[in-house]
């Protein structure tokens, strides 16, 4: 019989290697098996099977597949094409994508066969209820739930609890998981005595409780014309883009859609940027969907996301998953559509560790070469995705009305120079604000206000010699927190107390300049003693509970006024809020960054979205110094098209996506001098094979993080040029530069698209 290879992705920074399988499991592997494999001198690691083939490898040392693990495919064959186009396209292994896409416990490595077979993870068993053949139709049924009367009520109460879960015409078919029912062991244990049911082990699959929620079930006359010219588009384009300003009801068209493809037995993914701030939505498609809709996330224990991957991969099609951007590596049979919601936020880009891919991204591959269909939504779409729509390579729909009665609120412009100068301006809240503020209150209205920084102060200075603290491990700005007294890094997390005295002159005391959400809590609980105010920034979500107790306090109406950063701005929907407060929009302008503008106008236009939701009586003021400043008129305007094509008319000028593509290369070493040497040396050698295109080696605007030096360069693969060609440019040079002793301590990463 002619030898059997297989080539095997490992979940390791590496290509597929190449094994060979013996005759006796040649019959049981297939593409997509997951099986056992040794690698060094004694070490045996999972694999998955990516091509079965009979050409002899080149190697020395050839060796075998030590066991096949799962028979049945652990990625399908569209899986390991999208992981061999992720490797090629975000420079990466394969390997990598493998260690992203798998639960923790489908990747044991151990130091031998017995010791990995140990390992080796198992769904488990679990007890199942059904009705025994004899009470299979009605008239013996009946009978049976009569004979539990008058004298055995608990018996006949789990009895009815059981066909309760089997659903009204599946009595005789149905089939319940012990733990689905809330009857005692000793109730279950006389019905099974008394034959009124049986039980059977299986295989443990993952039990999602539905939840009730009352969701809008009549499209608007808007809406009704919007899904039209959806469904016109999904048919017509792989990829489409749903632009609906906030609060137009974008969640009850997707609803439709999903349930269209439902119906069709195919598979729906939801992608959405955090699930930890989405419970409403969760809530909404849950009552849509039930026990039908799975939710995937990063939070889940290791067992239940391994026991959810087995399940979706050895299922036919017809789930609806909802998940963060992990989720679409999922093994979805079927995939009829992908809707990638709130589009533009950045939380869909992984940037460390590799795969540095974007959800998103992913998602338009998918929709354009493994027969499903993309959907992006967004009030305020990324400038490439929108340029896409533009040029017609993907569909377009808008969605510009509101839904029920709520109207777009009323937009104020507040100069904080001239607020100052008047001396109108307390607790860094100008006049205007704190006149809406008052109103929203005396209404019995929430109000919601939004800072982009935590802490109490951004830094603290001596007033004497203008000393200020600096992070000793990243050379940044330590930032003030007053709940302790004390100084931290927001970067490696460093803390340390506030000195009483400057330590360079000995005589100032440090005075925090700026403010951050802390500062705002505290002076707006001064200016208005009678409102319950609370905040929601990074600090409040390090701890999940305080994050969902602060949202659904918000939610119940029990804080008046929510003061939070960008955290506040992805998807809620409060009915109470009438008033949004933007304290300082100038730092959402001022950064380093092509993209400043349009993430400043995304911000705006987001938090300005949450007020007025049910009513017309929503006003935002936005506070800056730069009354003037185009991106301020536009996102108060709400004038999305005038952003973008001015923005585009910049990136086309100065050559930055989507005019072109970018590659960060990042160099980080201990030694400053190390890394400024091997990052000009790098950069050279990019430029010999590339030429036009190619940055000079550059410190970023964090250069120095937790001990560790920072140096980059960027790539710009224009138009006219093949980006696979430009990135085996790339590879080359790198590989080059790993194989030279002087910098082989440097570590090099490449983030493909990068997102600041």
């Amino acid at each position: 019989m002619e030898r059997l290879f297989a080539d095997v992705i490992l979940p390791l920074a590496i290509a597929p290697l190449t094994f060979e399988v013996e005759e006796s499991m040649s019959d049981n592997i297939v593409v997509g098996s997951g099986v056992a494999v040794p690698l060094g001198e004694n070490k045996i690691y999972p694999g998955i099977v990516k091509r079965l083939h009979h050409n002899t490898p080149p190697y020395k040392r050839l060796r075998t597949v030590a066991a096949i693990v799962r028979t049945e495919p652990l990625a399908g064959i569209g899986q390991i094409a999208l992981w061999e186009w992720m490797a090629e396209y975000y420079m990466c292994t394969e390997g990598e994508i493998m260690r992203a896409a798998l639960p923790s416990l489908l990747k044991p490595s151990a130091e031998n066969d017995d010791l990995f077979s140990k390992l080796v993870f198992s769904l488990g068993r679990e007890q199942m209820l059904r009705l025994p053949k004899g009470l299979r139709s009605e008239a013996a049924l009946n009978e049976a739930l009569e004979s539990l009367l008058p004298r055995r009520k608990a018996q006949y109460k789990a009895m009815m609890e059981f066909l309760g879960l089997c659903g009204e015409g599946h009595y005789f078919d149905g089939e319940v998981p012990r733990r689905a029912l809330e009857a005692s062991t000793p109730i279950i244990a006389k019905l099974l005595e008394g034959g009124l049911l049986e039980s059977y082990d299986r295989e443990r699959t993952p039990h999602y409780e539905s939840t009730s929620f009352r969701h809008q079930t009549t499209l608007s006359e808007v809406q009704a014309s919007a899904l039209g010219k959806l469904q016109e588009s999904l048919s017509r384009h792989r990829t489409t883009l749903l632009h609906g300003i906030t609060g137009s009801g974008k969640t009850e068209l997707y609803i439709r859609l999903v349930e269209a493809t439902l119906s069709r037995g195919e598979s729906v993914l939801y992608l959405i940027p955090e699930l930890a701030l989405t419970e409403q939505l969760i809530l909404r498609l849950r009552a849509a969907f039930g026990d039908g809709l799975v939710v995937y996330h990063s939070g889940m224990t290791a067992r239940a996301r391994t026991e959810m991957y087995i399940k979706l991969s050895r299922s036919e099609g017809g789930e609806i998953v909802v998940g963060t951007r992990s989720a679409i590596l999922l093994p979805l049979n079927n995939l009829g559509l992908i809707i990638v919601d709130e589009e533009h936020d950045r939380s869909f880009k992984q940037e460390d560790p590799a795969p540095r891919f974007s959800a998103r991204d992913v998602a338009v591959w998918m929709a354009h070469n493994l027969g499903t269909r993309t959907l992006l939504g967004s009030a305020t779409p990324s400038l490439e995705s929108f340029y896409n729509a533009y040029t017609g390579r993907y569909g377009y729909v808008w969605l510009g009305e509101r839904f029920g009665s709520g109207a777009l609120p009323t937009v104020t412009v507040s100069n904080t120079i001239k607020s100052a100068q008047r001396g109108e301006r307390k607790g860094h809240i100008n006049k205007e604000l704190r006149d809406a503020i008052d109103t929203a209150l005396a209404e019995h209205r929430q109000v919601m206000l939004f800072q982009n920084r935590r802490g109490f102060a951004p830094y603290v200075e001596c007033p004497s010699c203008g000393w200020s603290a600096r992070c000793p491990h990243c050379g940044v700005a330590l930032t003030y927190y007053k709940k302790g007294n004390r100084l931290r890094c927001n970067l490696c997390g460093h803390s340390e107390d506030t000195p009483p005295r400057c330590p360079a002159c000995q005589q100032g005391v440090l005075e925090p300049q700026g403010f951050g959400t802390e500062k705002i809590e505290e002076s707006t609980q001064e200016l208005f003693p009678q409102a319950r105010v609370a905040r929601l920034d990074g600090d409040v979500a390090a701890s999940a509970q305080r994050l969902r107790n602060t949202i659904r306090s918000f939610e119940r109406g029990e804080t008046d006024i929510l003061i939070g950063t960008g955290l506040i701005t992805k998807g809620f929907d409060f009915e109470g809020v009438s008033v949004v407060g933007i304290l300082n929009a100038d730092n959402l302008l001022c950064r380093p960054d092509f993209r400043a503008e349009e993430r400043a106008f995304q911000t705006i236009v987001q938090i300005t979205g949450r007020a007025g939701r049910t009513d017309d009586k929503g006003h935002t003021i936005i506070q800056t110094s730069q009354p003037e400043n185009h991106t301020i008129i536009q996102a108060a305007k709400g004038d999305y098209r005038a952003m973008a094509l001015c923005q585009l008319r910049d990136r086309e000028a100065f050559g930055y996506p989507p005019f072109t593509r970018l590659v960060a290369i990042t160099l980080k070493h201990t030694s400053a001098e190390g890394v400024y040497r091997g990052a000009r040396h790098l950069a050279a050698r990019l430029k010999e094979l590339i030429g036009r295109g190619v940055s000079d080696a550059h410190a970023p605007a964090v250069s120095h993080i937790a001990d560790t030096y920072i140096m980059e360069i960027i790539v710009r693969i224009h138009r006219n040029e093949s980006p696979a060609d430009t990135k085996g440019l790339i590879r080359e040079a790198l590989r080059e530069f790993s194989r030279n002793k002087l910098y082989g301590r440097i570590a090099v990463t490449v983030n493909v698209d990068p997102q600041g």
